[in-house]
């Protein structure tokens, strides 16, 4: 019978091994392998993450800047509306005002409304685009917005004040500049090159513009006033010399398209119309002459054609400016989704490759961990059990083991195939421990078997003896010979049992229960501290009544082995409610501790592998093995008195009705013969047998409270013989039956009423001494002593077990 195998519920090898503590499971050298495979994939991917993450966010906080800068770019173009109207409104206040403040207001109030409208368009674009500002521009848009609120005092003190006309032109171009020069400062946001070096050449071309205007203002006044000179000389020299600084700052930031496309817009006849006429006047005021002959209206229509040439050319700039600022933004903002999804679309395809080479590891480690578990607890048990039931071994201990399915090349697939030679090796192991059980079973067998017949020989020898001997001491003596040979023969079918042999054929005749106890207490060498209470009426099946002869036996062996001397050890049998048979065996010996008992119920209840600890403890074993194979159950509890009590339950499958018995046949009495005559006899004195000094009950002394034999020891076993209950001869059979019903040894004897002694006439006295008459003897004064009639009664049964014995050889 196979071990049970137990599996540890974490399959923690570690665990498992006696002497090794397992540490933490947070322990980096405790975490599973796929635990470890997703840190290792972590730790690189978290960093390109990190590193990416960066880049798109700098990606879109560059978008997000060109998106302000278009915005701000939208913005500006309103403003430069703004100045460019007011430039205008400028120019055509200072000449009002050089007018003497006489003259049409509409064409200045006209104007006046164009820049209104200019102011307007530019606070919705302000508010519309606010969310979309940088706070920078958001901040010097709204100083623009505050710069543009004095522009109504300035218009209400050049049209009803005496300022004169410089004062005017310097309060407008104050306004304008700071205007300008809000725009210049917005540059400063600007991170792109390309956008910067555009905004720098607008900026520029926008300062040309102003000093454009500037010129016609002065110079308008100038022609009003017919004469120039002095200061306004000095501001219209100043003016020219700050638009020739503003148009090399043009050409400095602008391309040669750019370039280009301001030579190609401001050129034309007006154009040089108004250079000339401004050459002139300056001549004309450097030599001292007169402005007269220069037409005020002409150089207004040619100075005002100038700066709306240089302000084409500034919208194509902010045009352009705005164009690439929107196509950079849009461009950072897809480059920046483009990047993320790029990433994110890397990262999944190497997240499904680090999946894939994982599976590519894991799964094998889980065939193979799978499989080497279903080997350990499945296979591998199964093909044992196999080969140890294959009357063949080393046949099949040779078939092969099923592979590991992982056949890879790698370092998984050779542990694969190392674990397959494993397996292999030990199912060869197993085949080698099946055929060496085998031949110690084997050996047991015809070890056993030449013992009973040595044994059988020496019981022959032995009835013959008993047959022809007279001496009541030799009798007794051969007697005990007898008793010990038969143990022999109990050892012998002992080692059958602990080989695995089959049982003999067993005669179907069902055997009383008295007669089973019967049987059981003849082959336990401590009898007479046995005592019996009357067995039920009920008989047991006759193919298990060699078996629980000797379980019963055994455990009376135990009983009496591990309890005092001075003890007696009780059986009480009854039938249970069920029908089942019942015997209780109660000793008072120490015992034997509650784990200790359920242990040893344990195995009773299954009965172990046979090896070395079954050989030491074959009692139990022998016990296990016969009552299982009758599905007879054997169990031991703790006693009232302190000792022990076995039950042994007899199923009701196995007891059946006593069969009534056999009648008695009618003697035939012979023809009677002649007597002859009688002849002198010497006188002869009859005597019980002897009962040899073995049989007699030792003194009570003190001895220690048994223990009950560890694993490691070896107790003494008393082996039961296995011989099955056979007809007995009336005689006997009336016999045996008074002894277990009415015996000195039964304590549950019933009162029996006072004997009838027999007429005095009727009694026969031996003669007295000298063959004088006998004395009468008065049978009420007659005294027997107790211990010896108990050795006589005990002499009488073991020699009655002995005869029938003799008469189950002589009848089988």
């Amino acid at each position: 019978m196979a071990r049970q195998r137990e599996r540890s519920d974490g399959a923690d090898a570690v665990g498992s091994r006696p002497g090794v503590r397992p540490r933490g499971r947070w322990r980096l050298r405790n975490w599973r392998l796929r635990t470890k495979l997703i840190v290792v994939l972590l730790i690189p991917t978290i960093t390109v993450l990190s590193l990416i993450s960066l880049k798109v966010r700098e990606d879109l906080d560059q978008a997000t800047g060109l998106a302000q800068l278009a915005a701000h770019g939208r913005v500006d173009d309103k403003v430069n509306a703004v100045i460019h109207e007011l430039q205008r409104e400028r120019d055509l206040t200072v000449r009002y005002v050089a007018h003497n403040r006489q003259g049409d207001l509409a064409e200045l109030r006209s104007q006046r409304g164009r820049v209104d409208a200019a102011i307007g368009d530019f606070s919705k674009e302000f508010d519309a685009d606010r969310g979309r500002l940088s706070p920078n521009g958001v901040t010097g848009l709204a100083a623009t917005t505050a710069r543009l609120d004095v522009l109504t005092g300035l218009r209400f003190s050049s049209e009803h004040s005496s300022l004169p006309a410089d004062s005017v032109l310097r309060s407008y171009s104050e306004l304008i500049s700071g205007l300008l020069d809000l725009s210049d400062q917005a540059v400063a946001d600007v991170t792109n090159p390309e956008l910067t070096r555009l905004r720098l050449a607008a900026n520029a071309l926008a300062r040309v513009k102003d000093q454009m205007s500037v010129k016609r203002a002065l110079l308008a006044e100038a022609l009003e006033q017919r004469k120039l000179g002095g200061d306004v000389l000095r501001a219209l020299l100043g003016a020219d010399a700050e638009l020739t600084a503003a148009r090399n700052d043009f050409k400095k930031f602008a391309t040669p398209d750019q370039q280009r496309m301001y030579d190609d817009t401001v050129i034309g006849l007006l154009v040089d119309q108004g250079n000339n006429t401004f050459e002139a006047a300056v001549s004309r005021a450097e030599n001292g002459q007169s402005l007269s002959g220069l037409d005020p209206q002409q150089w207004d229509t040619a100075a005002t054609y100038t700066t709306n040439q240089a302000y084409r050319v500034q919208q194509a700039l902010q045009a352009l400016t705005q164009e690439r600022a929107d196509t950079l933004a849009t461009g950072a903002r897809r480059s920046a989704i483009t990047n993320a999804g790029i990433v994110l679309g890397v990262l999944v395809l190497c997240a499904v490759l680090a999946v894939i080479i994982a599976r590519s590891l894991l799964r094998p480690l889980r065939v193979l961990r799978r499989s080497a578990l279903e080997v350990a607890e499945h296979r591998l048990p199964a093909a044992v059990e196999d080969i140890l039931a294959d009357p063949h071994p080393e046949v099949a201990a040779h078939r092969g083991v099923a592979p590991v399915p992982v056949f890879t090349r790698e370092e998984l697939g050779q542990v694969a195939r190392a674990f397959d030679v494993v397996h292999s090796e030990a199912v060869r192991l197993a085949g080698d421990q099946a055929l060496l059980r085998e031949n110690i079973n084997a050996m047991f067998v015809n070890l056993s078997r030449r013992t009973q017949r040595l044994v059988e020989r020496q019981l022959t020898v032995l009835d013959r003896m008993e047959a022809e001997e007279q001496d009541p001491e030799t009798l007794g003596g051969l007697f005990e010979l007898d008793h010990l040979a038969t143990r022999m023969r109990r050892n012998s079918e002992n080692l059958l049992v602990l080989a695995g042999q089959d049982p003999d054929e067993t005669p179907a005749d069902p055997a009383a229960a008295e007669e089973i106890i019967g049987a059981a207490l003849s082959e336990v060498e401590h009898y007479q501290r046995i005592e019996l209470t009357p067995a039920p009426e009920l008989a047991v099946r006759g193919d298990a009544c060699g078996d629980l002869v000797h379980v019963i036996s055994e455990l009376l062996e135990n009983a009496t082995l591990y309890s005092p001397v001075e003890t007696t050890v009780t059986v009480v049998s009854a039938i249970a409610p069920d029908g089942s048979w019942e015997v209780h065996i109660t000793d008072s010996g120490a015992g034997m501790p509650e784990p200790e008992i359920r242990r040893v119920n344990g195995r009773l209840a299954e009965p172990p592998a046979v090896d070395v600890e079954v050989s030491r403890r074959m009692g139990l074993f022998v016990v296990a093995t016969l009552a299982r194979r009758h599905d007879i159950r054997v169990r031991l509890s703790a006693a009232d008195s302190g000792g022990l009590e076995a039950v042994v339950v007899v199923p009701t499958e196995l007891v059946v009705p006593l069969p009534p018995p056999a009648p008695a046949p009618i003697p035939v009495e012979p023809e009677p013969e002649p007597e002859p005559e009688p002849e002198p006899v010497a006188e002869q004195t009859l005597a019980l047998p002897a009962i040899p000094e073995s049989t007699r009950r030792a003194p009570v002394r003190d001895v220690p409270p048994p223990e009950w034999p560890d694993e490691d020891d070896d107790p003494p076993r008393h082996p039961l013989d296995d011989d099955q209950p056979t007809e007995r001869m009336p005689a006997y059979q009336e016999v045996l039956s008074q002894w277990f019903r009415t015996g000195e040894h039964s304590p549950f004897r019933q009162p029996q009423a006072a004997p009838e002694w027999p007429a005095e006439e009727d009694l026969e006295y031996p003669p007295g001494p000298n063959g004088a008459a006998p004395a009468p003897i008065d049978p009420r004064t007659l005294r027997l002593d107790p211990e010896d009639v108990r050795r006589r009664m005990a002499s009488l049964q073991y020699g009655f077990a002995r005869a029938r014995e003799r008469d189950d050889r002589s009848t089988g």
